[in-house]
């Protein structure tokens, strides 16, 4: 059972709730570090999938004044291009893909010098091919209300040249996913939103978790995501964006995804191996998210945001540990990583 209390911190009305199973000392932190940041969200540590401690704080609904609840969902924005990484190799175990064909051989629409990148390019997005699609929704914001899908803008965007040769340097394009979304539909000739659900969701017993509806971006049991002023700050991700950053979880559905993927429930350990091995090293990139070393392990580090929502998911894979904080709030990803570190290394001692 939990238990609640009202507190007033820094002139905002927090709801705090009681951890499931945790130490006082770390409650006792993270209300401090609550009160200290305005944090609206959810910290949940697990071990083997399952939730052992959850903070929350916060209103998922300020105007209606509902609380933050372990069952609440959040938006995970880049962590969807996780999950699409998942699934191009759940697809590639098959032989329905592989990541070292040229995208080309999945959209023969392409131009010559986009059609030769490698797939396992755009997946570290280190691909030379320029972010067309970015340019255009920096020039023209309503571009983001489009309803085109995937494989029309791919049409419209499909030829140039590149901006470096592939694996030459790092460049966080939105395109690369929009070509992925495309070809995974080409591919099964299903909807992007149903492969990740049947090759990643279902598999990683991710039972909430679910995609936004792009023309209305907040759902039944999803938090709404506020500014620093309080104004309601959602973010909209076109249908065409769908796989750089449009799904919705609980804490205790990334939990579950990090332990199912990394005891091989998901992948077989070849594409466990493909999935970790960084490709930029400068960014601790490897596919479709981050790995990182701490406290001398080998540590998932997967970060997402949209509109006011920030996700993060470490998980210490030896020891199968995972922290996950979810925030509505706008927080700034510099000081929500630093709590994810400090929680996933154990003290020394």
């Amino acid at each position: 059972m939990f238990s609640r209390r009202m507190v007033l911190a820094g002139g905002a009305a927090l709801s705090l709730t009681s951890p499931l199973r945790g130490s006082p000392a770390t409650t006792s932190r993270l209300r401090r570090f609550a009160s200290a940041h305005r944090f609206s969200g959810i910290v949940a540590q697990a071990r083997g999938g399952r939730l052992h401690d959850v903070f929350m704080a916060g209103l998922a609904d300020r105007e209606k004044g509902l609380p933050i609840e372990p069952s609440t969902s959040f938006r995970i924005g880049s962590i969807t291009k996780w999950l699409t990484a998942i699934a191009v190799l759940r697809l590639a175990e098959r032989g329905r893909m592989s990541l070292r064909a040229p995208i080309g051989r999945y959209l023969p629409e392409l131009g010559k010098a986009f059609a030769a990148v490698p797939l396992d390019n755009l997946l570290a997005n280190n691909s030379g091919i320029p972010d067309l699609v970015g340019r255009a929704a920096a020039a023209d914001p309503s571009f983001r209300a489009s309803t085109a899908g995937s494989a029309e803008i791919v049409r419209r965007f499909a030829s140039g040249m590149l901006a470096f040769a592939p694996g030459e340097r790092f460049d966080y394009s939105f395109f690369n996913w929009v070509l992925v979304h495309a070809a995974i539909e080409r591919v099964t000739g299903r909807p992007f939103e149903a492969i990740i659900a049947n090759e990643v969701l279902r598999p990683a017993r991710l039972t909430q978790a679910g995609f936004i509806d792009t023309a209305h971006p907040t759902a039944p049991g999803v938090a709404q995501a506020y500014a620093a002023n309080g104004a309601l700050k959602l973010g909209l991700v076109p249908p065409f964006g769908g796989a750089s950053g449009n799904v919705h979880a609980t804490a205790a559905d990334l939990a579950s995804l990090a332990h199912h993927v990394f005891a091989g429930r998901v992948l077989r350990r070849r594409s466990l191996v493909e999935l970790t091995r960084v490709r930029v090293p400068d960014e601790n990139y490897a596919l479709g998210g981050r790995m990182r070393v701490l406290g001398g392990r080998n540590t998932a580090w997967q970060t997402g945001k949209v509109g006011a929502y920030r996700a993060h998911l470490a998980h210490d894979i030896a020891a199968d540990r995972t922290v996950v904080i979810l925030n509505n709030g706008d927080l700034e990803q510099s000081v929500i990583g630093k709590l994810a570190e400090e929680l996933l290394i154990p003290p020394e001692g």
